[in-house]
């Protein structure tokens, strides 16, 4: 029950949430998807997409929810396939366009799927100015609209990466950094390693039990770029690390919370 701890090895239960409009697309990974309607009033809770009118086929299960800005899809990453309830981690399927609810692909619209290639799940996804990258536990892809029939591309970014956490990827002046298992990284077209001084400080302590903790962010006004772990002690988050992007291979001295 509410407020009483259980030792337990299940993951972290992260949700994920993006506005569709006024309206907002909701989900814990591993769990359905819910939608809530603003017209309804903030006394109305949000229900599962599959139970909202004229809905088809809305995915049961999935990793990480998205809707595109300025295309107008919903994405549900590492979901189960049409027709099955059973997840495949490294399934993407998205509605039609200026649709929440119809996720049957047809002639006549442009629901679709499409499964990755290198890896064995969806970790990560982040919207960029360009393009929404999607970060497997191997490698980064480029999502692109193209419009009919393909409606979506993608294109290999890079491989033979890590990464930690599904929100440890932050976006500042049109580059990605994230934290990876032993390493930090940088997109902007393509991946690079950044420069770390204090690589050996982090990564020798560190708790990868607790991965799914880490959190990245950027502080725009000192542009900066901070990452939030795990001590090798601790089980919650205790200590940062700042990036300055401004200045190569500046990182700030480790902190403790």
């Amino acid at each position: 029950p509410w407020g009483v701890g259980v030792g337990t090895s299940d993951e972290l239960r992260i949700w994920s949430q993006s506005n569709y409009g006024e309206d907002l697309i909701f989900a814990p990974r591993y769990g359905g998807i819910y939608y809530w309607d603003a017209s309804a009033g903030t006394n109305n809770r949000g229900i599962l997409l599959q139970d909202v009118f004229a809905s088809t086929d809305v995915p049961v299960t999935q990793h990480y929810v998205l809707v595109s800005d300025v295309s107008r899809f919903v994405f549900a990453f590492g979901c189960n396939e049409l027709g099955s309830a059973v997840q495949d981690p490294m399934l993407i399927r998205w509605t039609d366009q200026e649709s929440v609810t119809n996720w049957t692909p047809a002639v006549t619209n442009q629901a679709g799927s499409y499964r990755l290639s290198q890896g064995s799940q969806i970790v990560a996804t982040i919207q960029t100015r360009q393009e929404i990258l999607v970060f497997t536990d191997v490698a980064i892809y480029s999502m692109q609209f193209i419009g009919a029939p393909y409606v979506w591309n993608f294109q290999l970014m890079g491989a033979n990466i890590s990464i930690v956490s599904q929100n440890c990827v932050a976006t500042a002046n049109n580059l990605t950094f994230w934290m990876g298992i032993d390493k930090f990284y940088v997109y902007s077209g393509k991946v690079d390693t950044l420069s770390c001084a204090l690589r050996r400080d982090i990564f020798d302590n560190i708790n990868t039990s607790q991965n799914y903790q880490v959190y990245g962010g950027q502080n725009e006004g000192f542009n900066e770029i901070w990452w939030f772990y795990c001590s090798a002690s601790s089980n919650v988050p205790d200590k940062y690390v700042i990036f300055n992007h401004r200045y190569p291979s500046s990182f700030s001295s480790l902190t403790t919370l």
